[in-house]
């Protein structure tokens, strides 16, 4: 389990809190040689949080490739003395170094994942404080997900992935500053371990720092007390219960108090969903009832990486308008703001980390990747390490049904088994649930060691996305022969199918940009294929889903027909 304490901040009777939402001067640093450690030039400000793809229109500024800096002022109160402050940062991409009145607190490192630092010795009380953060975003060989940085004619450097999605660059997610008492709460987990319509029954632990007391007041939507306990490991019995469900995300508070000596010292509330995953013989089950996961790729609208609630709350709404239940991201870890909002609306998540475009320098064709010496020694700790800390970081959201660990593998040999089993057993450790964890790969089943599969349970299978082109009736065909025989070899997994391909001008085709006809033409082609595609695998017992990829989009109609 993480050591980082990955509560979200609060603002209570115990705990406050600042958002540094906002301007800060920024600076590019193309030759990796300013010292802007205790201030950046007052050139130029940009928005915080926003991914400099998003910021930008130059290809240059965009695209840009190397260090740049932040600065921010911030006055802390008096008051703050005597607690534990932390500076927490949702979203750097790539890697950051900070400083608080020139001096360090601290180091950042993980495109998607989020840091929290204490920065209580470096602040200075009843004063601004000026909070600098150098970020650099090259990719490498050994970061998640992986690439490298490529020189162009030019001299320009360029960020050249391993993958086919964008890494959001510069500070792209929430800064806040926060207080936390010496005497705390520092970390919460959740499960329903039983559940019918007449009893629900909820266990909770709770970690803390120092000798003391944990209480429990669980509080329906209304306020009304529905369960207490006392301890850090205690079990809630919640008669009648409100059951999350899809479409109806029904939360309940979870009050937890910390007291010593009859002296309350913290207190912090979680919301909290009463439900039940998992996966037995092949079958995806919700509170104890079979469904099939009906799934859009969730994407921020044309193009934007930085997190828009409004749009991203109207894309949920969207899936469930379309009788879909279930959002993933292809490789990319949702937000945790996107994630509330899919808490509170009923819709499922398949939480997805960013293990993607991993590869060993020197392999050789035919080769197995994960047990190449370099992935082994300098990759797999930092594949465990972004496991445990998203994991840590987001396991309390009833909305997360499954953990997908890596997103289309480069090889799934024998040799690669112990890396397979490395990471499952990694993420097994962080979730105190133990949902369900996935895969995506492309590779057909003739060319998978199945004991690679042995820890898994739910197989996203993006095998036919390469041959998306071919004429409806032949792929059609193809999925059915491999599907029947995945169902005869691995009858105990979860199959679900991502339909179509993730770039929409392929799925469009050429005459997407030729006449009206062409476009029509194409169109009509698409949603023929898509229709018969998604009644074949509803028929198949072993299919549990059906996940529309980006390049299936503008068939909504065509979708909510086959779903409804």
């Amino acid at each position: 389990m993480s050591t980082m304490e990955l509560l979200q901040p609060v603002d209570n009777a115990f705990r406050d809190s600042f958002d540094l939402r906002g301007n800060w001067f920024f600076a590019f640093d193309k030759t990796k040689d300013k010292t802007y450690e205790t201030g950046v030039a007052r050139q130029m400000s940009v928005p915080v949080p926003a991914a400099l793809q998003d910021l930008f229109v130059s290809p240059e500024e965009r695209t840009y490739c190397g260090t740049m800096w932040y600065e921010r002022s911030v006055f802390v109160p008096k008051r703050w003395l005597g607690s534990d402050v932390f500076l927490r940062f949702d979203g750097i991409g790539n890697r950051a170094v900070v400083y608080v009145n020139g001096m360090e607190a601290g180091r950042h490192e993980g495109a998607f994942i989020t840091t929290v630092l204490n920065v209580t010795r470096q602040l200075r009380y009843g004063e601004d404080n000026r909070i600098v953060v150098k970020v650099n975003n090259e990719l490498s060989a050994y970061s998640l997900p992986a690439g490298q940085v490529i020189t162009s004619p030019k001299g320009r450097r360029i960020n050249q992935p391993n993958f086919d999605y964008d890494v959001p660059s510069g500070i792209y997610g929430n800064v806040t500053l926060y207080t936390v008492p010496t005497t705390r709460l520092t970390d919460a987990m959740v499960q329903t371990v039983e559940l019918s319509a007449e009893k629900a029954v909820v266990q909770y632990m709770a970690h803390v720092q120092g000798n003391c007391l944990v209480t429990a007041t669980l509080r329906d939507r209304e306020g009304r007390i529905a369960a207490t306990g006392v301890g850090g490991n205690a079990k809630l019995v919640v008669e009648n219960p409100h059951i999350w469900i899809i479409g109806e995300g029904y939360l309940y508070t979870l009050e937890l108090e910390v007291s010593r000596l009859g002296k309350q010292h913290d207190m912090y509330a979680l919301r909290i969903g009463i439900r039940t995953v998992a996966i037995e013989s092949g079958n995806f089950t919700l509170n104890g009832t079979v469904i099939r996961l009906k799934g859009r790729q969730f994407t921020g609208l044309d193009g934007q990486l930085t997190t828009n609630l409004m749009q991203a709350k109207q894309q949920l709404l969207q899936v469930l308008a379309t009788g879909g239940n279930c959002i993933f991201s292809n490789g990319r870890p949702l937000a945790p703001e996107i994630l509330q909002l899919a808490d509170e609306c009923g819709v499922l998540v398949v939480a997805e980390m960013p293990a993607a475009g991993l590869q060993a320098k020197d392999l050789q064709t035919g080769e197995a990747n994960f047990s190449k010496s370099d992935i082994k020694s300098r990759l797999l700790d930092t594949h465990k390490e972004t496991i445990d800390s998203l994991i840590t970081r987001d396991k309390n959201h009833p909305s997360i049904v499954s953990w997908s660990l890596l997103y289309n593998p480069l090889t799934m040999l024998k040799e690669d088994e112990t890396y397979y089993k490395d990471i499952a057993e990694a993420a097994l450790q962080s979730d105190w649930e133990h949902r369900p964890l996935a895969l995506t790969f492309k590779q057909p089943l003739s060319q998978i060691w199945t004991s690679n599969l042995n820890s898994y349970s739910l197989l996203l299978l993006a095998t036919w996305s390469n041959q998306w082109q071919m004429d409806g009736e032949i792929l059609q065909s193809l999925m059915y022969k491999e599907l029947v025989d995945w169902q005869a070899k691995q009858p105990d997994k979860a199959m679900v199918v991502l339909v179509g391909i993730d770039n929409q001008e392929l799925a469009c085709g050429a005459g997407r940009t030729a006449t009206t006809t062409a476009s029509y033409v194409s169109h009509r082609e698409t949603s023929e294929k898509v229709k018969a595609i998604l009644m074949m695998l509803s028929s198949m017992p072993n299919v549990q889903g059906q996940f529309l990829q980006s390049g299936v989009r503008g068939l909504e109609n065509v979708v909510a027909e086959r779903w409804k």
